[in-house]
């Protein structure tokens, strides 16, 4: 009978090597991780009197747009919500719709989740008016009170842009296509934090946001 020993020594030798790999990947990818999640942008540090200090994190400013339902939409609107924002435009040739049907998905998970939005930026309101928008809007089934597509002005979208630490439309210039803008999906907290931002061309992205989502509400959730 050939000796099992030397397998078993190797297999107990793989195990030993990769279950704290798979856990470590386990943690912090995907749906199921446990990692506090950043605060991205520039920050500062101010006093708050008797020696205390406190950190300012970067924020998203006020703004006003209007959705796909006419209706004008500020902060005050989405106020104490996770939000999921992303730019876009309704001709888009080339990665919005992608980005839109991963937002689809996130948005069928959450569609049910009382503070959770999505908030999709047009950089082409020349085209993409209020009826445009909602006709754009009925491909995805999306409830304007759940996931809005927002129309603003030129400048306000280029000042968004910006704080949503992404490249405004109006500086990115290609041959290939009159209009241009990242492809990412940025997800923003209660205090208008930014705690991750997701390249929707990569498709591993999408889990890594859906986990953000679900970690960022647990932490709001269980503090009620």
């Amino acid at each position: 009978m050939m000796n099992s020993s030397p397998v078993k020594k190797y297999a107990i030798l793989f195990g030993v090597i990769c279950f704290p790999i798979a856990v470590w990947i386990f943690l912090i990818t995907g749906k199921n991780h446990y990692r506090p999640l950043p605060f991205l942008g520039n920050y500062s540090v101010v006093s708050q009197g008797n020696g205390k200090m406190d950190t300012v994190y970067h924020s998203i400013p006020d703004f006003s747009a209007v959705n796909q339902a006419g209706k004008t939409i500020t902060q005050k609107e989405i106020e104490g919500k996770v939000y999921v924002a992303d730019l876009f435009f309704a001709s888009c040739p080339s990665f919005c719709p992608r980005m839109n049907s991963g937002l689809k998905v996130v948005y069928d998970k959450y569609s049910k989740v009382d503070d959770f939005l999505i908030l999709s930026f047009t950089v082409d309101p020349d085209h993409d008016t209020i009826p445009a928008l909602a006709k754009y809007a009925e491909k995805y089934g999306a409830d304007a009170s759940r996931w809005m597509f927002l129309r603003g002005g030129k400048q306000e979208i280029h000042d968004l842009s910006l704080a949503y630490l992404m490249i405004p439309p109006d500086t990115i210039k290609d041959v290939k296509q009159d209009i241009q803008h990242s492809p990412y999906y940025v997800l923003v907290d209660k205090e208008r934090h930014i705690r991750g931002i997701y390249d929707s061309t990569n498709p591993l992205m999408l889990d890594s946001l859906q986990g953000d989502i679900t970690y960022l509400l647990k932490q709001y959730h269980t503090k009620k």
